[in-house]
Parts: C-alpha cells; structure tokens; sequence
C-alpha cells in the first residue's frame, strides 16, 4: 500500500507540504484510493499510524528526520514528491513512471531542509539509474481509480 499526505479529502486534491500535521491521508491500492483524516499527532505517530495501516511506501513533499528515521526502521521506502504544488493523481503517474526519488539518509537532508523544505534548490536532484524502478501495475491503475 502507498501512503501520501494530502490537502483535502477531495478525489483532485494536491499533496500536502506537510507530513506530521497533513489533514488527510491518501492510501493506494491496485484501483482504489481511500482519503482518511489524519488524528495523529506529530510525525513519528503518523509514521506509526502507517506502518498500521500495512503502508510499504511514502511519498511526501515533506518530512522531519525523525519521522524518516522511525519509517525507514519500520522497513518504508520514502519517495520525494518534489516541492512544487503536484496533485495526487499526477504524482501517482510519476511514481508509476519510476521518475520519483527514493530518500535514502545520504540524500534526505539534500532535498528534504526541514528549515527550507520549499525552497527551489531542493527541487533539482541526482538521480541515480537504480533509484528509478518502474511500477507497471500503477500505470493502469491510474485510469481505473475508484474512490
């Protein structure tokens, strides 16, 4: 199951800058997305909550360093969304599409500054070849999503 923080529990909502404090949760499965409301407090009970709910992936445009550490010990991989505005549906394409940074702790501060995660500088990003896997099940699954 994938797990992305979201603005609204709108099915053409936008991922969420935030992580700890996002209002809701988009979690994905083969043809189904289910929106829920986020009751967590703070990033490492989020992190919780995921691990829960059976989540293998996260894809976040944001996410303080111990939140990324208690995922990473719980056996998530973390996808960077990038920081420019991205609305779930495209960003699930590009998962799909392998164009998507798995976060690793030699490039988590790189691109995710936790005192300028907006910042353009962390936009940009070296990507290596076996970063980017191809998701050939989501690809489809895009045009078939039900809410």
């Amino acid at each position: 199951m994938i797990a992305i923080p979201v603005k609204t529990n709108k099915e053409n909502t936008a991922v969420s800058t935030l992580f700890g404090k996002a209002k809701y949760f988009a979690f994905i499965e083969i043809n189904k997305i289910e929106i829920l409301k986020n009751e967590q407090m703070g990033g490492k009970a989020v992190a919780n909550w995921l691990k829960s709910k059976n989540v293998e992936v996260l894809i976040t445009s944001h996410l303080g360093e111990k939140p990324f550490e208690t995922l990473l010990n719980k056996g998530l991989k973390v996808y960077f969304a990038g920081d420019e505005r991205i609305e779930l549906k495209d960003v699930i394409i590009k998962y799909a599409d392998g164009d998507l940074t798995l976060l690793t702790n030699k490039n988590f501060h790189t691109l995710l500054k936790e005192d300028n995660h907006h910042s353009k500088n962390c936009s940009k990003t070296n990507q290596k070849p076996e970063d980017k896997l191809q998701r050939p099940l989501y690809k489809s699954f895009i045009r078939n999503i039900h809410y």
